[in-house]
């Protein structure tokens, strides 16, 4: 038997504490009384059944650490792009990695803009042309321009530009290249020979770029500058103007200034003046766009407005300025035809053309200063 505790009834308690009380000692008392009995021994007969023995690891687990999740934000995105923006459709570059180009003219281009640009921006220029970057590509008079998408969300402008040949440069190429056949003979092919420096070398001129000096390349992008001038897009640019003039070299005629149909006029004409001998030589007629190339009606269809002026009159724009070489009708007439004579005809006619020329010009001078 366990001695159980009973409470002081000389104690002034309510009776509600008391039957607490003995509740709360009656729970003692039976887990004196469970704690106390002993265990009966166990029996010596008894079979013991080894199942698993436990094993002690030399590694401790150790608790994974939490990892608090990470936000990006939108600025965040922007700096972890690395390839450019796609572009769908754009001008693509036809040579893959590792091929050599076919024509000498485009290899010549290429060495040109490696030769400028660092290797890490001439790899990615090339890269930028081979995926396509470039949305549009414009070759129009002396000015390549092209519009390439680059990393960001506004695609940037590079241009190329190239020096162009004055009117007298032009006249000394065409009678240089008119007097050896084989040059002639393949331009009037539409054919440029790789040896075509050979004409501009001895008049101090370069028909291709040789050195990066000889372009100028502007970008609109961040990083083009003055003192670094070839960017990623100038390559891209370059590029794909190279494998252009692989494909048709007769447009770096224009891009210096002198459109190739043009060129091949003059070389047709300075050989009809080889061919009919001394004497006058017809004009050459200059192919201006809208002009020259619109067909008129014939003269019988037009006899009655023949000298009639219409309103477009008005609309002509023709600035008064001195010409680009002087007397050009009587350096294409030629010597004088008359024959022993010590009269300098055509000296005399040059002074008049000046003079005349001066003249008008100061009168318009005049007249805009009234105005």
């Amino acid at each position: 038997m366990c001695d159980e505790e009973k409470p002081n009834s000389a104690d002034p308690v309510s009776k509600k504490s008391v039957k607490k009380s003995s509740k709360k000692s009656s729970k003692k008392t039976t887990k004196r009384c469970v704690e106390k009995s002993p265990l009966p021994p166990p029996r010596e007969d008894r079979v013991v059944n080894v199942i698993s023995k436990p094993t002690l690891s030399a590694s401790v687990p150790i608790a994974p650490k939490k990892i608090k999740p990470q936000y990006a934000s939108f600025r965040s995105s922007r700096k972890s792009l690395v390839n450019p923006r796609r572009v769908r459709g754009g001008v693509k570059l036809k040579l893959k990695a590792g091929e050599t180009p076919a024509s000498w003219v485009t290899q010549r281009l290429l060495r040109v803009a490696e030769a400028g640009a660092e290797s890490g921006i001439y790899k990615d220029g090339i890269e930028y042309a081979r995926l396509g970057q470039t949305k549009r590509l414009t070759i129009e008079d002396t000015l390549c321009e092209g519009i390439i998408q680059g990393r960001s969300d506004k695609p940037y402008t590079a241009t190329l530009g190239l020096v162009e040949f004055g009117a007298e440069s032009q006249e000394k190429i065409i009678v240089a290249m008119a007097d050896q056949v084989r040059y002639t003979a393949k331009l009037l092919a539409g054919e440029l020979p790789s040896n075509i420096e050979d004409v501009f070398a001895p008049l101090g001129l370069k028909l291709f770029p040789a050195e990066p000096e000889d372009i100028e390349p502007r970008c609109s992008c961040p990083d083009w500058s003055t003192e670094e001038p070839w960017c990623k897009h100038t390559v891209c640019l370059t590029a794909l103007l190279a494998e252009k003039l692989g494909d048709d070299p007769m447009v770096i005629f224009g891009l210096r200034g002198m459109p190739g149909q043009e060129l091949i006029d003059g070389l047709r004409q300075k050989r009809a003046v080889g061919v009919q001998g001394p004497g006058p030589s017809p004009v050459l007629h200059q192919h201006v766009p809208g002009v020259s190339d619109v067909s008129s009606p014939p003269l019988e269809d037009s006899i009655e407005s023949f000298w009639e002026v219409g309103p477009e009159l008005d609309e002509l724009d023709t600035p008064i300025s001195p010409p680009a070489v002087n007397c050009v009708l009587l350096r294409r007439l030629g010597p004088s035809p008359f024959v022993g004579g010590q009269f300098p005809l055509i000296g005399l006619m040059a002074t008049c053309y000046q003079l005349i020329g001066e003249a008008v010009i100061e009168a318009e001078g005049a007249e805009s200063e009234e105005e």
